[in-house]
């Protein structure tokens, strides 16, 4: 009889219904906050994987580099020659200067960057006057970084230098600056990095030279 009343009672109990408004909203709030965390450790995971692959392509393009002043006896410049008729006052010029080295005479790069040759940019959309490179244009190119921003070439003639200045992308904002790429020194010693070489420098995630996000081809104190 017990058994039968307990069976009557469970059958007239409301059965409830999905969840409560407030449950959805705090399962809402708890997927929100997830999404966010994994949004931000994805942000952080994709910013170290392209801070990494910018000092691989500086090392790469330092090979390449040195393997140039090996055959040539001296490392590329990073200004252009009076022959050449471009001023070495205005934009990108180092970065320009290099390619017109590398991918000249026939040297194509030493035969080292020919992944990079159809990434070349024109970041701020320049020409020269005469042909000087192997290129099918007059176009004054740049290698640039995984932020699609030129790197900075500094031949040592070239470190006291402190007008280069530079047409990059605000990563936060996508619009256009200009800052200015100088050739860093050993705060210990006073003296330039790579003294007898040259310095090759990418703007960094923030997309501006001059910053503490400045990545480098050599190890800064």
């Amino acid at each position: 009889m017990n058994a039968l009343r307990l069976c009557l009672r469970l059958r007239r109990a409301p059965r409830r219904a999905g969840f409560t408004l407030i449950e959805l909203l705090a399962v809402l709030l708890i997927l929100s906050i997830l999404v966010a965390f994994l949004v931000v450790q994805l942000g952080d995971t994709e910013a170290a994987a392209r801070i990494q692959i910018a000092k691989q392509l500086l090392a790469k393009v330092r090979a390449t580099a040195e393997n140039y002043r090996n055959d040539n006896g001296a490392a590329p410049p990073s200004s252009f020659l009076p022959g050449q008729e471009v001023a070495n006052d205005g934009l990108n010029v180092g970065a320009e200067a290099l390619v017109v080295a590398l991918w000249s005479k026939k040297y194509e790069a030493g035969g080292l960057l020919n992944d990079l040759r159809d990434g070349l940019v024109n970041s701020d959309g320049d020409r020269s006057t005469k042909q000087l490179t192997d290129f099918e244009t007059r176009e004054l190119l740049e290698i640039p970084d995984p932020w699609q921003n030129p790197i900075a070439y500094l031949e040592r003639a070239d470190y006291g230098l402190t007008n280069r200045r530079y047409r990059t992308l605000d990563s936060a904002t996508g619009e256009e600056v200009e800052s200015v790429a100088v050739a860093f020194k050993n705060p210990s010693t006073g003296q330039y990095y790579s003294a007898q070489g040259f310095q090759l420098i990418s703007a960094g995630p923030d997309g501006r030279f001059g910053s503490e996000d400045d990545i480098t081809d050599f190890d800064r104190k």
